[in-house]
C-alpha cells in the first residue's frame, strides 16, 4: 500500500510490526510517538528495521535515533493517510478527533478512541478500523496454538514429508514430459531446475508458514463479513457496529446449535 502521507504509530509490539508490514508494501513511516519522545522524518521516512535495532541497543528507547528529528508536536493530528494508535486507551478524544488529518484510523491498541471522538471522525468521513478486528491477530494465533496443544502435534508434521515427495515427483514428471516431446525420451536431456522460490517450498510449508497462512485467511474472511454487514445494514463508515453485528451473529449461531436459544 503506497501512501502519499505515511502512517503514524507507537513503537511497541503492535506499532513495530504494523510499521514493518506497511513498509514492505511501500508505505513510509513519517513519525513515531512514544511515551518519552516523538520523532519525525517527513522527507525520507523512518526505516522500521533501523529504528528497531536502535531501540534494542538503546535500553528500549527511541530517543536520539539518528534517522529522525525529535519534535514536540502532537503527531496524532499530523497530516497522514493512516494513523495507528497502538498504545494506551482513550488517546483520541473529541478534541483530538476534530484535528485529525488522517484518512484512516487503524486501532492497534484496545479502546484508543472515545465514543464521542469516533462519532466526530465518522461525521468527518474518516474511517475507523475498530480494535476488535484490527488487533485480533494475536488472539487468533493464540487460538491456533491452543488447537495445536489439544492435538499434541505441531502443524505440518503429518504432511511435510508427503508434500516434499509430491513436489519432487512433480518436477520429475515435468522433465519426463518435456524429454518425451522434444528429445525422443532421452533421460537427462532436458534438466529441470527448481527456482529458488520453489526450492524453498519443496519440503512443504513450515509451521510459521501455516500459522501465517491461517491468520491471513481468518482476517480476510472476517473483513469480508464485516463489509457484508456494512452493506446489509447500511452502516456507512460504522465498521465497529458491523463488527459487533458479525460477532453477535456467530454467538447466536453457536447458541442455536447447542439448543440454548430458539
Amino acid at each position: 500500500m503506497r501512501t502519499s502521507s505515511p502512517p503514524r504509530l507507537g513503537f511497541g509490539n503492535v506499532g513495530l510490526h504494523s510499521c514493518r508490514y506497511l513498509h514492505r508494501e511501500g508505505a513510509k513511516c513519517m513519525g513515531v510517538m512514544e511515551r518519552d519522545v516523538s520523532i519525525v522524518n517527513r522527507e525520507d521516512g523512518i526505516d522500521p528495521k533501523e529504528l528497531e535495532d536502535y531501540k534494542l541497543n538503546n535500553g528500549g528507547s527511541i530517543k536520539g535515533f539518528p534517522g529522525a528529528q525529535e519534535t514536540t508536536e502532537n503527531l496524532l493530528t499530523a497530516e497522514c493517510d493512516i494513523l495507528i494508535p497502538a498504545a494506551g486507551e482513550k488517546q483520541i478524544t473529541a478534541e483530538i478527533a476534530e484535528q485529525i488529518q488522517a484518512k484512516v484510523v487503524a486501532e492497534g491498541a484496545n479502546g484508543p478512541t472515545t465514543i464521542a471522538a469516533e462519532k466526530i471522525l465518522m461525521d468527518r468521513n474518516i474511517m475507523v478500523i475498530p480494535d476488535l478486528f484490527a488487533n485480533a491477530g494475536g488472539v487468533t494465533v493464540s487460538y491456533f496454538e491452543w488447537l495445536k496443544n489439544l492435538n499434541y502435534v505441531s502443524y505440518g508434521r503429518l504432511t511435510w514429508k508427503h508434500e516434499e515427495d509430491s513436489n519432487n515427483h512433480l518436477l520429475d514428471s515435468v522433465q519426463r514430459s518435456l524429454e518425451a516431446k522434444f528429445s525422443g525420451g532421452r533421460a537427462g536431456s532436458i534438466p529441470i531446475t527448481a527456482t529458488p522460490a520453489f526450492s524453498a517450498r519443496i519440503a512443504g510449508a513450515s509451521e510459521k508458514d501455516i500459522v501465517n497462512s491461517g491468520l491471513e485467511y481468518t482476517m480476510e474472511r472476517s473483513v469480508k463479513q464485516i463489509m457484508r454487514a456494512v452493506r446489509e445494514y447500511n452502516l456507512g463508515l460504522d465498521l465497529r457496529t458491523a463488527a459487533y453485528v458479525c460477532a453477535l451473529q456467530k454467538i447466536y449461531t453457536v447458541y442455536l446449535a447447542a439448543g440454548i436459544t430458539l
